[in-house]
């Protein structure tokens, strides 16, 4: 199994404990928290206790199980940025996430990790947020605990910008959409708008408008389950494809929304960053 963290303490520190090493690591507490409850230590590739005193020159070795077991499988992914702490891809639409009890082999943490298999051994598969499976465009995956947990205690929101194709004509050049959501009852999956359900504020912006369709962006306040589908649903203009809120299977088959910006603040390196993906092909076939 490879390390989570690895570091040598430097010939000039003075003796410190793990605790204090770690967090010079830039490790928040919580994660020391859960290290010290779940995590497995090495020092000189010697075993060694959270309690342990660390001296000048010792190298630390830092072991965190994971949750589950992903069988790698070879896929072509689309990269869109990658340094040692992250990697941001285009996920393809039709694509699963993570396994399921009925899909084990084709999903997106299946091919990632196949990918760092030849590329990073020591990397696993973290994702930092999540798109539907019929959803297309950019996600971000942390390649260790430590960083996915870095994101997680930031200030700064990831900012998401989407491009949709909805059914019908909207009129107004752009809307602020606050509809709460919840889950509808009966259903594990589907969601509605509802007074008592948890906020979620969509902004979007008409970019152009088709006899039929109209293609607009949608910049998400918060992050509901399948909020821009309710929302748009909600207003009378579902995404084309999306029959499970009410738009047409006549043209598209699959939902048309594609997760095309992303800005973020990088938790490791205080880098801003903005990251587009391209557009699918079947943005440049909406029927005049």
């Amino acid at each position: 199994m490879n390390p989570l963290l690895q570091f040598t303490l430097s010939l000039n520190h003075s003796p410190c404990s793990m605790n204090q090493a770690i967090r010079e690591q830039k490790v928040s507490q919580a994660m020391r928290r859960r290290l010290r409850r779940e995590g497995r230590f090495s020092i000189n590739n010697v075993p060694a206790t959270w309690d342990a005193l660390l001296q000048p020159g010792d190298t630390v070795l830092v072991y965190l199980d994971k949750d589950s077991h992903i069988d790698p499988t070879p896929m072509n992914l689309s990269i869109i940025y990658e340094d040692s702490h992250i990697l941001v891809l285009n996920k393809s639409a039709g694509l699963l996430m993570h396994p399921t009890s009925t899909e084990r082999l084709s999903t997106l943490a299946n091919g990632v990790l196949d990918y760092f298999q030849h590329t990073n051994p020591q990397a696993s598969f973290h994702p930092i947020h999540r798109l539907d499976k019929d959803t297309s465009g950019l996600v971000i995956i942390a390649k260790n605990a430590l960083v996915q947990h870095a994101f997680t205690k930031q200030k700064e929101p990831i900012q998401k910008v989407y491009d949709a194709i909805t059914d019908g004509i909207i009129p107004s050049d752009a809307l602020s959409i606050h509809y709460p959501i919840s889950r509808r009852e009966g259903s594990i999956i589907e969601r509605c708008a509802s007074c008592d359900g948890q906020a979620a504020h969509t902004d979007l912006t008409v970019l152009e408008r088709y006899s039929h369709h109209t293609h607009i962006r949608c910049y998400l306040h918060t992050g509901r389950t399948h909020q821009i589908r309710v929302h748009l649903s909600t207003l009378g203009y579902p995404l084309a494809g999306d029959d499970l809120y009410g738009g047409s299977l006549i043209w598209q088959s699959q939902q048309c929304l594609h997760a095309s910006t992303l800005s973020f603040l990088h938790p490791m390196t205080n880098q801003w960053i903005t990251l587009e993906a391209p557009l699918p092909e079947y943005f440049n076939q909406i029927p005049k």
